[in-house]
């Protein structure tokens, strides 16, 4: 796959149309040596500070992690909740949001299903819809487990054996990425 030597205003601007209309809360994009953090609680930067001044939270036992990108950008002086510079790269962080478990599982002998690619997960058919699956849940083989979204094409996740839903290791609408688990099944005795 071949990039393109310069990003254009129109290219950048479907970008942040598409987070605007994302499940994301912030965003960092490095492209042709600038990187554009956008957040949509405020800028990202003022954020992160009143974040810091919060007490810790208390760590999780156990916890699937799920890639998220976050950065410090400069200040944006503009107030637009956009801050672009020409920096070295991205900061990324392991984030526990997208653990879903309330207590630890056990996880002895399950089999893990994967994303095929990265996109945007999706519990359910559609919003408002029940999820296709919960924790508890038997499943058969073939049966529909999720949606992983890219580009608006909708890539089915299905069980690749008969069992029962263990833990739903990713958060509705996280953006999962290729190989990242996203279940982990017990496979059925027989």
């Amino acid at each position: 796959m071949t990039t393109p030597e310069r990003v254009t205003y129109r290219e950048v601007r479907e970008i942040l149309r598409t987070f605007r209309d994302s499940g994301w809360a912030a965003m960092t994009l490095e492209m042709d040596g600038m990187r554009i953090t956008v957040g949509k609680d405020g800028p990202p930067a003022a954020r992160e500070r009143s974040l810091a001044e919060a007490p810790a939270p208390v760590p999780q036992a156990a916890s699937a992690t799920v890639s998220a990108v976050t950065h410090t950008p400069p200040l944006d002086t503009a107030g637009t909740g956009i801050a672009a510079d020409a920096g070295k790269g991205a900061d990324t962080v392991p984030a526990a949001q997208g653990a879903v478990p309330t207590a630890p599982a056990d996880t002895t002998g399950c089999i893990e299903v994967t994303s095929p690619t990265v996109g945007a997960f999706w519990v359910a058919p559609s919003p408002g819809e029940p999820p296709f699956v919960q924790v508890g849940q038997k499943v058969e083989a073939g049966e529909q487990l999720a949606i992983v979204e890219v580009m608006k094409l909708m890539n089915p996740i299905v069980a690749p054996q008969s069992g029962e839903i263990v833990q739903i290791c990713a958060k509705n609408a996280d953006l999962v990425e290729f190989d990242q688990v996203l279940f982990l099944i017990r496979p059925s005795d027989g």
